[in-house]
């Protein structure tokens, strides 16, 4: 079949992704994944791993028999997505070329830059290039982190001397994918962006220097007054920014002001004493199905006060709730032994340049996905499918190439 046409179906997916349109991007996927390849097995093989994950799915399946079936499919249905996103890039390694995949998600950001851009002037007028926090705001909430792994592949591509394109178009793409990531105006996107750009130079980094580091920045958290980031107002991105760590600190705000304002930190707060209430089956596997006690009514939709809450904003809360410690440790325990594993390969001066590109890709997608879900739910979130679609393709790329290289090695 054409490979062009997989240049389409990662775009479209996207783009989907973009306006979160999740039957969409869940449909390109699963065109990808059953699409006919000579080694379709072997390709499923290595999504063993990946599949780990839902074991304590499963387990608080068990646990939460007696809840509502259609929480419990809900829950079913978001512990999925990451799996079956994840599977869909490793297959598309099977219809994909490196460079094609490569210059595919470049294309992605420059669209989606594009698009973004263009939407929010036709919101705000020209002024939205000033302001963009209140074009994002004003037309919704959407967006995808293309531009960021876009600007990462062409930056990670130059680092380690593979020639995607030509000077001027590097130097164009590099400027309209930073340009997107200015007027998504996205803390989480910042995030995102600033993991992979510490992938620049993280090879260089002495050993010596991360415990210091890390001590630090520890002292650092523990010392600085929370007040300190404290912002009344949110009617700026720098606002935002300011206050992110107010928001997001944990605590039992009394008045609707705080909980408005640290949303994010009292639903988690919630959730932990939800998750401390539970039996200890219920700690140990969580249970599907569970809903969240928030004690208030709260705003979270348009004209819809919540208390009780299905889904949250932070991953790391909704893996507890809903499969107990168990889950929690079977994420982490997997994707850093990934952050590990690809570490050694990314760092290793004498490997293969395609090969250290492609782990600092998964090692960045990773990072990525593992901070942001403390925010925005980002591992059961198909915004960020064209980080799980990364993920996949790289991890299958890596290990490939890595046996026949071994194989031959041998020979």
């Amino acid at each position: 079949m054409n490979k062009q046409l997989y240049t389409i179906i990662l775009l479209a997916m996207v783009v989907a992704s973009y306006f979160h349109i999740q039957a969409i991007v869940l449909a390109l996927a699963a065109v990808i994944i059953f699409m006919p390849v000579k080694n379709h097995f072997a390709a499923i093989k290595v999504i063993r791993l990946f599949a780990v994950l839902m074991i304590p799915v499963l387990l608080g399946l068990i646990i939460g028999l007696s809840n509502d079936s259609y929480l419990i499919l809900k829950d079913l249905y978001y512990f999925s997505m990451p799996v079956f996103i994840i599977l869909s890039g490793i297959l598309l390694a099977c219809h994909m070329e490196i460079s094609q995949f490569l210059k595919t998600l470049v294309y992605a950001g420059v669209v989606t830059s594009i698009m973004v851009t263009t939407i929010s002037v036709s919101y705000m007028g020209f002024g939205a290039l000033f302001d963009p926090y209140a074009a994002h705001y004003a037309m919704g909430i959407v967006g995808t982190p293309g531009p960021p792994v876009a600007l990462a592949c062409l930056l990670l591509t130059r680092k380690f001397n593979i020639r995607l394109f030509g000077t001027f178009w590097f130097n164009a793409f590099v400027a309209i994918n930073a340009l997107g990531i200015y007027m998504f105006a996205s803390r989480s996107y910042i995030i995102i962006t600033i993991c992979f750009l510490f992938l620049l130079v993280a090879d260089r980094i002495k050993k010596a220097w991360i415990i210091p580091v890390i001590a630090v920045v520890g002292m650092l958290y523990v010392i600085l007054p929370a007040d300190l980031f404290k912002s009344n107002s949110s009617s700026s991105f720098t606002d935002k920014i300011i206050g992110s760590f107010g928001e997001i600190t944990i605590g039992n705000y009394n008045s609707e002001q705080d909980i408005n304002l640290r949303y994010r930190g009292y639903e988690t707060f919630m959730a932990l004493n939800s998750y401390a209430e539970g039996s200890e089956p219920a700690m140990l596997f969580g249970g599907l199905g569970k809903l969240v006690d928030l004690k208030t009514f709260v705003r979270l939709g348009e004209d819809a006060d919540f208390r009780y809450i299905p889904v949250l904003h932070n991953g790391w809360m909704y893996l507890l709730v809903k499969t107990g410690i168990t889950g929690v440790l079977t994420y982490l325990l997997i994707f850093f032994g990934l952050v590990v594993n690809n570490w050694r390969k990314y760092t290793d001066m004498a490997g293969r340049p395609i090969i250290r590109l492609l782990a600092a890709l998964n090692i960045g997608c990773i990072i990525s996905l593992l901070i942001t879900n403390y925010i925005v739910t980002s591992f059961f979130n198909v915004e960020m499918a064209v980080l799980m679609v990364t993920l996949g393709y790289s991890f299958y790329y890596i290990n490939y190439l890595s046996a026949i290289l071994n194989h031959n090695h041998e020979r």
